[in-house]
C-alpha cells in the first residue's frame, strides 16, 4: 500500500508493508553496554545510542518534487548527562525506486535547545557528505572521529540533507527507513530560513513516525574521588 502525503512543499510517498498480527514497531535505546576503549584518551567510554534497530514493518520515506533541499533528523538524547564526542553515526537506508536520481547526502549535527527542546545551532564546522553506492537496502556506518564533533548535556540532533546538485524537479533518493516510537524526535525542514517541524505521519495517539538512525558516542569517564 502507498500513500503520498505532501509536507513542508515536498512530495512524500510512505510504504508500508506489513505481516497480519505484527506488533508495532519500536525504538530501542541502549546506553548500558558501555565497554572501555582508547580514543586519544583512554579516560573515555564508549556509548552506543541505537535507535529503531529491531524493526518488524517496513517504512520508507522517499523524497519527490523538491523546491529546495530537504533535511530530516533525529534527536538524541543525553541521558547519562555527561559531554562526549561523537564517533560514528549509522545511517538505515531504504530501497530506492529504479528512476530516481541518487544524490549526496549532508551530515549534519545541532545542538539541541534546553528550554524550547528544538534544534539550535551546528556543532559540525565542516561540511560532511555521503555518497551513496547504490540504490540497495544498506545499513551505513560513517565515521566523524577527525570533525571532532561534542555531544552537549542537552543532547543533539543528527540530520541528513539531500543536495539536489542543480536537480529540479526530479524524484530524489536516497530513500531512509522509519519506524515508531511513544515520542516525537524526528525534525524536518526545507529551507534554512524556515525554522525546524516536528515530523510524524502517524495519526495514532501515542504514536509518532520517527527516523531510523544510531550513534556512537564517547563519554569522558568520572575520575574516582580517591585518586
Amino acid at each position: 500500500m502507498k500513500n503520498v502525503i505532501q509536507f513542508f512543499l515536498v512530495a512524500i510517498s510512505l510504504s508500508v508493508h506489513a505481516q497480519e498480527g505484527m506488533k508495532k514497531d519500536t525504538i530501542v535505546e541502549k546506553y548500558t553496554d558501555i565497554e572501555a576503549v582508547t580514543i586519544n584518551d583512554k579516560d573515555y567510554d564508549k556509548v552506543n545510542y541505537s535507535y529503531g534497530l529491531k524493526q518488524e514493518i517496513n517504512n520508507r520515506l522517499k523524497i519527490g518534487n523538491s523546491p529546495s533541499t530537504y533535511e530530516m533528523g533525529l534527536e538524541f538524547k543525553n541521558n547519562l548527562k555527561q559531554k562526549g564526542r561523537i564517533s560514528n553515526v549509522f545511517l538505515f537506508l531504504h530501497k530506492t525506486d529504479p528512476d530516481y536520481k541518487l544524490v549526496d547526502l549532508e551530515i549534519n549535527f545541532y545542538k539541541i535547545d534546553a528550554l524550547t527542546g528544538k534544534p539550535q545551532e551546528r556543532l559540525n564546522t565542516k561540511q560532511i557528505i555521503y555518497t551513496p553506492k547504490n540504490k540497495k537496502r544498506t545499513n551505513v556506518k560513517i565515521n566523524v572521529e577527525n570533525y571532532h564533533i561534542p555531544f552537549p548535556e542537552e543532547g543533539v540532533l543528527v540530520a541528513v540533507r539531500w543536495l539536489h546538485d542543480g536537480i529540479k524537479d526530479k524524484d530524489i533518493g536516497p530513500s531512509v527507513r522509519l519506524t515508531t516510537y511513544k515520542e516525537i524526535l524526528t525534525y524536518t525542514r526545507y529551507d534554512e530560513k524556515i525554522g525546524w517541524g516536528a515530523f510524524s505521519l502517524s495519526r495514532k495517539p501515542g504514536i509518532y513516525t520517527n527516523l531510523m538512525m544510531g550513534l556512537e558516542v564517547y563519554i569522558k569517564k568520572r575520575k574516582d574521588i580517591r585518586e
